[in-house]
């Protein structure tokens, strides 16, 4: 094992020792529902709340208890013509108007150990320093990734979840029908319980 694994060993485990109690009442709390999973994630959806978390690493992991989210299926058109929105969102971005902005794009089975297959974007007002946001991996234009997933606490983000802070994410099927989820965090019906950033699972 290589020092880049023993780190990521590493990150996993910190990960899991701090969040696991969160994820586990999550789980609990969604209950069975309908599930929708290919090799990459599984999604878990019913009327109590969602979350979906990583095949191969449930760590990164993401849910909310409640009934205040929608969830969808699109085609490959609309989910491309989303992600180019979203990917204009992050070049668009400021601190004037925006308070954290995290974006995840999987683009390979792969892109856990791979970061060709990956691009993170993020950043945050309370975070940042000189250096500002952090960007890892290339955004690829026209191609539609297996999952992605928006973390948003933006003036900018009301077009994509009807508020301004809240977590998208988009899961690909091997048809023309996409799921994507949409989880606003204002207003009653939904309460955030657990995100581990993206950041963690790219080293």
């Amino acid at each position: 094992m290589d020092l880049r694994d023993q780190d990521l060993t590493l990150l996993r485990s910190e990960a899991r020792r701090r969040f696991q109690v969160m994820i586990d009442y999550i789980k609990e709390q969604v209950g069975e529902g309908y599930e929708y999973a290919n090799d990459l994630v599984r999604v878990v959806l019913s009327d109590r709340g969602c979350y979906y978390e990583f095949r191969n690493m449930p760590e990164e992991f993401s849910g909310a208890v409640g009934s205040g989210f929608q969830h969808e299926f699109v085609t490959t058109a609309t989910g491309l013509a989303l992600m180019e929105q979203i990917h204009q969102l992050v070049l668009q971005a400021t601190e004037a108007d925006t308070r954290e902005l995290s974006l995840l794009c999987i683009y390979g089975h792969d892109a856990l150990l791979n970061r060709e297959n990956t691009y993170v974007h993020h950043r945050s007002v309370a975070e940042e320093d000189d250096e500002g946001p952090v960007t890892i991996g290339n955004y690829r234009p026209g191609v539609l990734p297996l999952f992605f997933k928006l973390k948003v606490d933006s003036d900018l983000a009301l077009p994509f979840l009807g508020a301004d802070r809240g977590v998208l994410f988009f899961v690909a099927n091997l048809t023309d029908q996409h799921l994507l989820v949409q989880i606003p965090h204002q207003g009653p019906g939904v309460t955030d319980l657990n995100h581990v950033p993206a950041s963690q699972m790219i080293h």
